[in-house]
């Protein structure tokens, strides 16, 4: 029986990662009949909550699967994810905490970084800055904690800065269309126009989001309209 609720709970996983709802709730609640003390089967059936908007049952699961192992640091790293998109910035840093103490956790990276993200989102700009230069320490090529750093920097007047890590991380991480699209438009700000128009370019070919492809076309058109 566990054997099958393994499979059934990779199965879901999968279903999960390709958007198949329908599919990865009938086969993760089935592991979960299948081997009721697993904690891992929670979380996953938190986080397909989660993915369907429910997040009171997302918070639900992810309890059950901390009672269940309270040393499942990606729950609780989860769990902050729920605390936060509810509102409950103080619940949610604390489970950040428990996630990121627990040296056991693979990718403490994510639990510095959701905490940045929670202090840049109540202005706290010193500790979100500390919270993503953590997260760098941890994983130097994490392009969204570089993208929150350069953030943070720009809202606390440090533009340079800002331009510095933006080029850092497009420097690790080349294919992420959202990191060149931020740099094209500082480099506009420190009028530096032939240099965002390859940024606006280098996102464009980095990406397949028709709404991000449309945004750089029209700041490929508007540059280049420029230079006639």
């Amino acid at each position: 029986m566990k054997r099958e609720a393994s499979a059934r709970m990779q199965m879901g996983v999968t279903y999960l990662e390709q958007r198949n709802l329908p599919s990865a709730m009938r086969e993760l609640t089935r592991a979960a009949e299948l081997d009721p003390d697993n904690s891992e089967i929670d979380m996953t059936l938190g986080l397909a909550y989660q993915a369907r908007g429910d997040l009171g049952k997302a918070e639900e699961y992810l309890q059950s699967a901390i009672r269940k192992n309270p040393d499942n640091a990606a729950a609780h790293n989860n769990l902050g994810n729920i605390f936060s998109l509810r509102g409950k910035g103080d619940e949610a840093i604390r489970e950040y905490e428990k996630a990121v103490s627990n040296v056991l956790y693979p990718t403490p990276e994510y639990g510095y970084y959701n905490m940045g993200r929670e202090y840049a989102r109540r202005k706290d700009f010193p500790k979100a800055e500390a919270m993503y230069r953590r997260a760098i320490g941890l994983n130097s090529s994490f392009a969204d904690a570089y993208r929150g750093l350069a953030l943070v920097q720009y809202e606390t007047g440090q533009g340079k800065e800002s331009l510095r890590t933006l080029e850092r991380l497009v420097e690790v991480a080349p294919s992420f269309a959202r990191g060149w699209m931020d740099l094209g438009s500082l480099y506009l700000r420190f009028d530096r126009p032939k240099d965002a128009l390859e940024a606006f370019r280098n996102a464009m070919a980095n990406t397949g989001d028709t709404a991000l492809r449309a945004e750089a076309a029209r700041y490929i058109s508007i540059l280049e309209q420029g230079k006639r």
